[in-house]
């Protein structure tokens, strides 16, 4: 194996504490946890679900994050509103279907009802209230803020915690170009798994592991090489050069079947990059800008560099996006209410495809969307299922991913241990100490 020099490390905003040992507490202490919903949920900007969910009058969400269930939900108004989902009756659940639309939100235990834009409108036997009836705009749902970016709509508790975009800072600008909104959604799925929900974060937060579990990677990105950005506010980045192979690892004569596709795909001929594997990187990005407008797309905003290569932002905190020109995966970890040892992981794929029949000059035909994944309406629908179906091959995440839920639960399980005390982490996991810098800052560990 072959030793290369890493890629930069680029610090935009230093945590506001010196580091601390990541000990297994933060993973499996019941404490831990109840600490995390009093100090960090309430206090960060959370992706809750996709505006294409609510853009219209009465369409609606149910985002549950642990404890607390919040209804995101078009109004007659046109804007898109978010209130805890919770009568403020006698507390029950208002909607409990994942998504749907209605013209109202009656609670299904006593009939109050509640305009998509929170407001309080039917009391049953109102008059049985004593003092001249219930107080319906003093009784409406409890809003949080709501911000919308790149299609995605995001909450928060905290009314006084700066803008979305300020809170993302230059993550925002970062992913802006790709434009996830005008991508097609191919996938919604979410996977019960036997871990801590910082667990499944963290291991979007390093590259270390991945020549050890990812051997098809090897094929495609030159991860070794990768660029670390570590932002304010625990958010992280990466950039790998994509579209290229390991330069730690022998350099293959003949194209990867990956690569050979990527070359096809925009008009190459693969037959003329024996021995020129390396030259594969910067000849796709000018056979893939030289295709944008064959094939529709606009990659004005982009660099070469960009058109190439993968980029992966990890918003604190339980967020990652990754990103090329025309793909996007969006994971997000969620905790369970009262198990440390569990947690929810949602995946939302999407891919950006030009009109039906519009071809490259090798001949390949694109088409919008596979009709395998989606169905006619244009939305796919959501499936859960765990990490059992998962391991047994019922179900798939992408071979990556579910490479990743294989080894995961045996890092949970092996926080419980006598014999582990803290993390040791090497240069390449320094996305990892960043963001439980942050952590401890938010939770309090001075």
């Amino acid at each position: 194996m072959v030793e290369i020099a890493p890629g930069p490390t680029r610090v935009h905003g230093a945590a506001p504490l010196e580091s601390r040992p990541i000990t297994a507490e933060r993973y499996i202490s019941p404490a831990w946890l109840d600490e995390e919903f009093e100090r960090v949920w309430p206090h960060s900007w959370l992706f809750a679900c996709l505006v294409r969910d609510v853009d219209e009058p009465g369409k609606y969400v149910v985002f549950d994050l642990g404890r607390e269930s919040i209804l995101v939900s078009g109004t007659a108004s046109g804007d898109i509103a978010a209130h805890f989902n919770v009568c403020q009756h006698r507390g029950a659940r208002v909607m409990t279907a994942r998504r749907g639309c209605e013209r109202s939100f009656t609670c299904p235990y006593h009939g109050w009802t509640y305009r998509p834009d929170g407001r309080l409108v039917v009391v049953p036997d109102n008059q049985r209230f004593t003092a001249g009836g219930v107080d319906r705009s003093a009784r409406s749902l409890k809003p949080l803020r709501v911000e919308v970016f790149l299609g995605m709509v995001w909450v928060c508790m905290d009314p006084e915690l700066p803008t979305l975009r300020e809170w993302m800072g230059g993550v925002a600008e970062r992913l802006e170009p790709y434009c996830l909104q005008g991508m097609t959604l191919t996938g919604d799925q979410t996977v019960d798994i036997a871990c801590n929900w910082k667990a499944v974060f963290d291991n979007f937060q390093e590259l270390y592991h991945v020549e050890h579990i990812h051997p098809q990677h090897e094929k495609m990105f030159d991860c070794p090489t990768a660029a670390i950005d570590l932002f304010a506010n625990g958010h992280t980045g990466v950039v790998i050069d994509g579209h290229t192979v390991n330069t730690r690892l022998p350099i293959p004569d003949e194209l990867t079947s990956y690569l050979d596709l990527q070359v096809r795909k925009f008009g190459g001929d693969p037959a003329e990059y024996y021995g020129r594997v390396l030259d594969i990187r910067e000849d796709v990005q000018k056979l893939r800008r030289e295709a944008g407008p064959r094939l529709g797309w606009d990659y004005d905003a982009f660099t070469d560099e960009r058109l190439s290569d993968i980029e992966q932002y990890n918003v604190f905190p339980n967020t990652m996006i990754t990103v090329q020109p025309d793909d996007a995966l969006v994971v997000r970890a969620r905790p369970d209410p009262t198990d440390p040892n569990r947690c929810l992981w949602d995946k939302f794929t999407f891919h950006r495809h030009p009109s039906v029949g519009v071809a490259d000059v090798a001949g390949v035909t694109y088409e919008p969307f596979d009709a395998r994944d989606v169905p006619a309406a244009g939305r796919p629908d959501h499936d859960q299922f765990t990490q059992e179906d998962v391991i047994a091959g019922h179900k798939t995440m992408t071979i990556t991913i579910d490479q990743d839920i294989h080894f995961i639960r045996d890092v949970q399980a092996g926080m419980h241990s006598r014999g582990f005390t803290d993390q040791l982490l090497c240069d390449d996991e320094v996305r990892i100490q960043h963001y439980h810098d942050w952590m401890d800052h938010y939770m309090g560990r001075r």
